[in-house]
């Protein structure tokens, strides 16, 4: 991963500003004093590396921070995860509204081309050099920052060569995955994973069927389930110009049905967004993805549903340095019970090495190991700052076999390719016990409690806890053996309308917990793992009447709710 330069300029610079003066005449050459003036307050909140391309060009692309932050605590006493994110979208957007009012009146009467981001309280903004200063001299900016990229990891010390099917992968089966969804029944059902990667080929047959905006019947509605925020792909539909993203869904959900069963929780639905253009992610982009985590958006980037935002997010992205631009990103997602997974790195063997935004307390990082369950030499290691444990957990990360644009499958190594592990696994977890969902610091404690202890004395710590594997590694198994199950039960059915079934009705359960699914070719539906009590189960679908019914969940059973649609009345409409 390539360094973010904006910390390590900072501490040069403040490094030269406390030199050592010595004695003239030492043999010691002295510099002319500077005759420039210094800087003023205004001026010190310009990035050096700013003032620079401004003095070199007549507008550069920079980044308006503004001083003050929204106050995403009421998002904690809410029930639901869904009410969660919309108290996050409401409290983030208020404020921006609030408090970027004066910056961007004064951008229009500039007529300089800008963008208001909510998730960060940031404008970014295409300027010149006055402009820049006038901006500083507002109370309420506390910086403004050059425009960087972040490039997305080249998979490492892997084989990219085509490689044969082996049924279950052998990373899939090194942190039980199958053993959970033969014991546990659980494959994922009911959970959202999404990336903020590369992008997805959406056709790809590992990961097609587990689209979220793939129906029943076959056809597709990106709407709210792919975000690309450059405009890079062709068509408003998903792609993947990197095999990156791609290869990191299929680890998550990947399972063609056939031989190729290369994804830990192939029972849940995906949505991606590509925060990464091609080989690298602009800032701009990762922070749009961000956003869009919270509440995904039509494809016109309008209407907002933070109702559909995904349970866990997957970023196989970041830079070799720290730097905490991504900090209010991350708190955002927490704050709305997304589950923000991050890998730690690939600037390893030495330690001190994990990058951001994966050494930050509030991401759960993971390492790479491989499957001699050896520590892979290239993956980052900490201390984090301050001192804290990172990587949090160590996952499968070497020669890792997945899918790859085309229809084809690859071999890729890298943290990028240990952290879907982890994030697919919470969504094992959270599809295996309903009363997790949205619950990041309990879900963090179970992996943390779950996980294999492996001792390395190399980066400090212990043998339960140390900066090369982590808490230990990866056991999905003994995660969800774990978990406050409780009293569990099923649903299932079928829905007929004149005795023939009917694909693609939605079915939505209504009840302990929420669940939302659609019927099979056949009319079928199922929730696996639902907490026992009473349901609403309504069943829905374009140009039949909508019926609903209740349904009792009991322990160890499952609870049959089919349904008989009426087919409404329809007519043509003609007309010029």
């Amino acid at each position: 991963m390539a360094p973010r330069n904006r910390r390590s300029l900072r501490a040069a610079l403040a490094a030269l500003t406390s030199v050592l003066l010595l004695p003239v005449g030492a043999g010691v050459a002295v510099a002319a004093p500077d005759p420039r003036p210094a800087p003023s307050a205004a001026e010190r909140k310009i990035e050096p590396k700013l003032r620079t391309q401004l003095e070199e060009t007549p507008k550069a692309v920079f980044w308006v921070y503004l001083d003050s932050a929204a106050d995403l605590s009421a998002a904690g006493g809410q029930k639901t995860r869904a009410a969660k994110a919309e108290t996050v979208l409401r409290a983030k957007k208020d404020h921006a509204a609030r408090t970027q009012a004066d910056v961007i009146k004064a951008l229009e009467g500039a007529k300089a081309e800008y963008t208001s981001y909510w998730i960060v309280n940031a404008v970014r903004v295409v300027g010149s050099e006055k402009l820049a200063g006038t901006l500083a001299q507002r109370p309420e900016v506390s910086r403004i920052d050059a425009d960087d990229k972040v490039d997305l990891p080249k998979p490492a010390g892997g084989s990219r060569e085509k490689t044969a099917a082996d049924a279950v992968e052998w990373n899939i089966d090194r942190i039980k995955a199958p053993q959970v969804w033969e014991q546990a029944g659980v494959r994922g059902e009911g959970i959202v994973v999404a990336n903020i990667d590369s992008g997805v080929d959406y056709t790809h047959p590992a990961v097609n069927n587990q689209y979220r905006g793939k129906s029943a019947d076959g056809s597709y509605d990106h709407n709210y389930n792919w975000f690309d925020p450059a405009g890079v792909c062709a068509a408003a539909a998903p792609c993947d110009n990197n095999d990156h993203g791609t290869h990191t869904m299929g680890t998550m959900v990947g399972d063609d049905g056939g031989n190729n069963r290369i994804g830990v929780a192939p029972g849940a639905k995906w949505i991606a967004a590509k925060g990464c253009e091609t080989n690298s992610c602009s800032e701009a982009s990762l922070l749009a993805s961000g956003q869009w985590i919270v509440a995904p958006t039509d494809l016109h980037g309008q209407n907002p549903r933070p109702d559909l935002a995904p349970h866990v997010v997957n970023n196989s992205w970041g830079s070799a340095a720290h730097d905490d631009w991504y900090q209010q990103i991350v708190d955002a997602w927490r704050a709305a019970g997304i589950f923000p997974a991050f890998s730690n790195g690939n600037s390893g063997p030495s330690c001190a090495t994990s990058g951001s935004p994966g050494d930050y307390a509030s991401s759960y990082s993971s390492g790479a190991f491989d499957i001699n369950n050896a520590i892979a030499s290239f993956s980052s290691r900490g201390a984090g700052p301050g001192g804290i444990l990172k990587p949090n957990i160590a996952a499968p990360g070497v020669n890792v076999r997945s899918s790859v644009p085309g229809g084809g499958y690859e071999a890729f190594s890298g943290t990028s390719m240990a952290s879907p592990h982890t994030a697919a696994t919470v969504a094992l977890l959270w599809s295996a016990a309903p009363a997790l969902e949205g619950d990041i610091a309990q879900t963090e404690a179970l992996l943390d409690g779950t996980a294999q202890d492996t001792d390395s004395a190399q980066c400090g710590g212990t043998a339960a806890d140390n900066n090369v594997f982590g808490e230990g590694r990866l056991d999905a198994l003994a995660a969800v053996n774990g978990a406050p199950r409780g009293a569990i039960g099923a649903l299932a059915g079928t829905v007929r309308s004149g005795g023939a079934p009917v694909a693609g009705v939605k079915v939505t359960a209504d009840g302990p917990i929420d669940r939302t699914t659609t019927t099979a070719a056949d009319g079928t539906y199922r929730f696996a793992s639902l907490s026992v009590g009473d349901y609403t189960v309504t069943a829905a679908k374009f140009g039949y009447a909508p019926q609903t019914a209740g349904v009792a969940v009991t322990e160890n059973a499952t609870a049959t709710g089919d349904f008989s649609l009426t087919q409404a009345a329809s007519g043509k409409l003609t007309g010029t």
